[in-house]
This record gives C-alpha cells, structure tokens and sequence, in this order.
C-alpha cells in the first residue's frame, strides 16, 4: 500500500482514491478499496468506495477475492521510491527523474543524462507526501510530444544515474547528496539486451526513421565537414552533365561523412538512444519497440553503412543546407535592403 493511502483513510478522503482510480487505475487499488469498502459501516463510506469500485472496473481492474474484515489501519507502509525517464532529445540527453521518501518528506532529483558526457544538468527540490502524490500522479500521466514518458524501474534509473555521474568531468552541486544513495557500480548491460529480436526489410526501416516522431529532432553536428557541404552548396550546376557531377559529389561527401561522423562513440551513443527509446516504447505498450530494437542492432551490425546512419546523415545533411539557404536569403534580402536605401 502506498504511503499516502494511510492518511486519506485515517481521515476517509474517498474522492482522492476516486482521483487516483480515474488517473492512476491498479490492481492494488482494487484489493485495497474492496476491503475498505467490507470494512467500513457507514453507508455514506460505502457509496463513496464502490464508485470508486466501479471506476475502477471500467478501467479493467476487478477487486481479487478477500476474507471479509474490519478495515485495518495498520498495514506496513511503504516510503515513496519511484523514477522516470524521459526519450532523448536531439542532443541525446535522457531526462531521468527520481523520488525518494525520507523523514516524511520526498526529496527529488532530476538529472539530464548524455551517453557521451555524463550529466548537463541536475536539480532538485523536496515536496510534502500529498505533493509528493500530486507530483507523482502528474509523472505517471506525462504525455510530453514528440517524446516518450514512462515509469521505470528504480534500479535501473539509479543505475543510469551512477553511470553519468561516473563519466562527468565537472558534476552539478546538487549531485552531491545523492551520490552516496547510488550503487557504486553501474549495472553494464541494458534491459532490451534480452529482449528477442523481430526481422524488418531495410525499407521498412527507413520509412519508419524518416517518420517517426520521437527521433524526428535526432541529428548530428558537421563539425569539420561543414566547409566542404558549404563549398558544394556554392556549386552552380546548370547542365545536366554538372548536375550528374552534382549528384555524384554528392553522394562521395556523404559516404564520407558518415565514416567521419559514425564513429564508435557516436555509434555507441546512438545505439543507447534507441535502446531507451525502445524500452520506454515497450513499457508504454507501443508497437514501435520493435522497430527500434532493430535500428539499433542495424547500426551496431553495419555501423556508417546502416539504415540509421544513412537516414540521420541524410537528415542531417539537409538540415544543414536548409540553414545554410536561409542564411544566404537572410543575406540577400539584407543586401538589397542596403541597395534599395542607398
């Protein structure tokens, strides 16, 4: 039984366990309303719990079979502990956030974590235990789009936390306290290692990256690449014959990029991003965990050939003359502006 249950009982706060049955439906909650509901007289309290009852059948959770008793009170209270963990975003930090119950208060953590750096960012605050629910009913219904949100084990987050710490040059303050309440070696495989794999055509995985939401903001830096993309944007090429040498430029600067940019640690952070990504998928009960479990085996497997780094480069690639069109228009239109006053 969770922690605030405790006091809402003592004090017969019926329409919170109807707010937690419309937003946070369990199993549990079904057990425990349904020996409530035996064991209180009151027929006021008894209509108050079998809404919340019915609620709950309605979300698919029918009250397991229980002796009939007096409520009791005294059942041993669990402190709140619980993470969540937020898909990458296009620099490829993963937002983790942790609550952890202590002195009848809960501290939280929220930390950003990049597979390269460590963690960019943390910080933290403490909240009362009916904050504490508010907050956590708020964490278990985050729906925030294009990104995936879910509720995750709390080994692994604290794992994950030990390994961004372990690899931070220069860690937050905030860190600090908690440093001490992580495991000291950070668990090395990831929870979509084990899972088993499903079969897709190059294609299917293609379309499906070119498409998909949660990675739509995925992207790599040119870096030393950019004067050479910058040169070959300058290019005029009028005739078909040009355009043929345009096209085949083009095609021999990607090919080099994408061994100058997939390299094992870029191909290492990625492959994590999509595992996350995969394993949030999965724990929301989303089709496209599969898919992704794929992309990631493809990248590990065939690395600056794979599905992924040619549709990322591709993508990126783009994004880069997009920018770089939009700054000469800005140019343009600047120069002209001047012609036009003088």
């Amino acid at each position: 039984m969770r922690r605030e249950w405790s006091s809402w009982i003592r004090t017969r706060q019926w329409s919170e366990f109807e707010k937690l049955a419309k937003a946070d439906p369990s199993q549990g909650l079904a057990d425990t309303i349904a020996e409530l509901e035996l064991g209180f007289p009151e027929k006021t309290d008894k209509r108050a719990l079998r809404k919340v009852l019915y609620l709950l059948s309605q979300a698919g959770f029918e009250p397991r079979e229980i002796e009939e008793f007096a409520a009791r009170l005294d059942v041993p209270i669990v402190p709140i502990e619980a993470a969540f963990m937020v898909s990458p975003d296009g620099l490829g930090d993963t937002v983790i956030t942790y609550g952890l119950e202590e002195r009848g208060r809960v501290g939280w953590l929220v930390a950003h974590l990049n597979s390269r750096t460590g963690v960019t960012r943390a910080v933290e605050d403490a909240t009362t235990l009916d904050e504490a629910h508010t907050r956590l009913i708020r964490l278990r219904n985050l729906t925030p789009s294009p990104f995936i949100s879910s509720e995750v084990p709390v080994e692994f987050a604290l794992s994950r936390l030990s390994k961004a710490i372990s690899i931070t040059k220069s860690l937050p303050p905030v860190v600090a306290y908690w440093r001490a309440r992580l495991p000291k070696e950070a668990t090395q495989s990831h929870p979509m290692d084990a899972v088993a794999r499903k079969k897709f055509e190059d294609e299917t995985l293609k379309a499906f990256l070119t498409n998909d939401e949660a990675t739509m903001s995925w992207r790599l830096e040119m870096g030393s690449l950019a004067p050479a993309l910058s040169e070959l944007f300058d290019e005029k090429f009028e005739q078909d014959a040009e355009r043929q040498v345009a096209a085949e430029k083009w095609e021999a600067t990607m090919s080099t990029a994408r061994k100058q940019l997939f390299n094992g640690e870029t191909i290492a952070d990625h492959r994590v991003r999509l595992l996350d990504l995969a394993y949030l998928s999965q724990l929301k009960g989303l089709a496209t965990s599969d898919m992704l479990l794929a992309l990631a085996d493809n990248l590990s497997e065939f690395g600056p050939e794979s599905v992924y780094a040619n549709t990322i480069a591709a993508k990126s690639m783009l994004l880069f003359v997009h920018s770089l069109r939009a700054a000469n228009a800005k140019e343009a239109a600047r120069a002209k502006e001047d012609d036009r006053r003088n």
